[in-house]
């Protein structure tokens, strides 16, 4: 893997914004590379210097939005059943304006406060990484 530079301003911004948020955030290149986390990242272990998608199973990448945010260099949302950690995430990924080769991604975990229709009944088979639309 080639080294990634990223300048001490931008790091130094990711973590005066991003240092206190209390879900895990992630500095991250567009080739996936993880660049810095926040407080919270770290104490459950978020790693620097490895690809995020590299990390857990394939099929927990499977809702990820990072592309979208890349090519058209805006923040993109996404609100669904994560059956990998069994919640309701609320996911965003922020390219950073004026540096496209970087973008924040970071998940909130929303499950206490989802519609029922996006939290799978306990007989669902559907097998889905995320699911919604559960009547």
């Amino acid at each position: 893997m080639s080294q990634i530079e990223v300048s001490e301003e931008i790091l130094r911004n990711f973590h005066l914004f991003w240092e206190n948020y209390p879900a895990p955030v992630m500095l991250i290149h567009k080739d996936r590379t993880i660049l810095a986390v926040n407080r919270a990242a770290q104490t459950v272990g978020y790693p620097t210097g490895l690809r995020c998608v590299d990390l857990g199973e394939k099929k927990h990448h499977a809702g990820c939005r990072a592309n979208v945010a890349l090519r058209d260099k805006i923040g993109v949302r996404d609100t669904a059943w994560y059956d990998f950690c069994s919640a309701v995430l609320d996911a965003y990924w922020i390219p950073l304006a004026g540096a496209e080769d970087f973008y924040v991604h970071f998940s909130n975990d929303i499950t206490a406060f989802a519609s029922e229709r996006m939290i799978p009944k306990d007989d669902c088979s559907g097998g889905c990484a995320s699911c919604g639309g559960h009547e």
